[in-house]
């Protein structure tokens, strides 16, 4: 599946966390003329500069591999090797924006009881042409099916603007309260792992706050996923059809789905899915932090 981040093309790049760092190309700033308000951003060697962006005076330039080394330095105060932390890197085709997703080891893992493993993730956010704030987050990530569910607190995150103000050394302490914070999360994920959701229930919700936040075609997927364990493309209708009443076609089985779910985890995980499956990564990023409330919604 190609990806894009507004406009432009992202490579993915899987490797360890000590290697991340070197992977990340270096800017710089310079005065624009004789414009007293505004900078250029330029992405230096190797080979010719290359412009990036516009951005004014107050505008606090972070580079990528500050962002990446705060994930790094917590990473090592939790006594862990950076060497043997799997690393995921997403970077847009001019290097302006990036997306990091460090993986911990198995000890700091949970397997619910569907037996698919979920592993605790740092994640960080960071671009040097003010189109995304420098964010980082505790988040889980389910192997079966290469989807995330970012932790619901309000400790394992932060999402700071690119100004004078901002400051770089708040990531670690967000992530190491994310980290505590990540107990209670495995609490929740238990109690929602109990918590059956009846068919009338699943209907108006997904009709209602499903719809409204993501769409009538996302929220048909939605349905089609938790009732069948399929995913597929809405067709399209001539007539007002509720979500849940659409017929999806080209459909596939999604993994680690059952065939029907009736309990507010898996649905959790049907949300994570569908997600994941956008392919803007600020879609992405987005929709994915609207899961807890989507959630909340149904499994108050």
């Amino acid at each position: 599946m190609k990806t894009h981040w507004l406009g432009e093309n992202v490579e993915q790049i899987d490797t360890t966390l000590d290697q991340i760092e070197q992977l990340l190309p270096v800017f710089a700033r310079y005065g624009l003329g004789k414009n007293k308000f505004l900078d250029v951003i330029v992405r230096d060697g190797p080979g010719e500069p290359l412009p990036v962006a516009t951005v004014s005076k107050r505008y606090a330039l972070v580079q990528h591999a500050e962002a990446a080394g705060a994930v790094t330095a917590e990473i090592r105060r939790q006594g862990l090797d950076p060497a043997d932390v799997p690393a995921r890197l997403l970077i847009s085709e001019y290097g302006t924006r990036i997306a990091l997703r460090a993986t911990l080891p198995d000890e700091y893992a949970f397997t619910p009881s569907d037996g698919h493993t979920m592993a605790l993730t740092f994640e960080c956010f960071n671009s040097v042409d003010r189109s995304v704030p420098l964010m980082a987050a505790v988040g889980w990530f389910r192997f079966v099916c290469s989807n995330g569910l970012v932790v619901g607190t309000t400790t394992a995150s932060v999402r700071q603007r690119h100004s004078p103000a901002l400051n770089i050394g708040e990531i670690s302490e967000v992530l190491a309260g994310g980290l505590a914070a990540a107990v209670g999360e495995r609490k929740a994920f238990a109690k929602w792992s109990g918590t059956k959701v009846r068919q009338p229930q699943l209907v108006d919700w997904v009709n209602g706050p499903v719809a409204e936040a993501w769409g009538p075609h996302a929220a048909a997927r939605v349905y089609s996923i938790t009732t069948t364990g399929q995913d597929g493309t809405p067709e399209p209708v001539f007539r007002k059809v509720a979500p849940h009443e659409r017929t999806l076609t080209e459909t596939a089985p999604v993994p680690g789905a059952k065939s029907a779910c009736d309990d507010a985890y898996g649905i959790a995980q049907t949300l994570a899915w569908v997600a994941a499956q956008r392919r803007n990564v600020a879609e992405r990023i987005a929709w994915r932090a609207q899961i807890p409330g989507l959630m909340a919604r149904l499994a108050a």
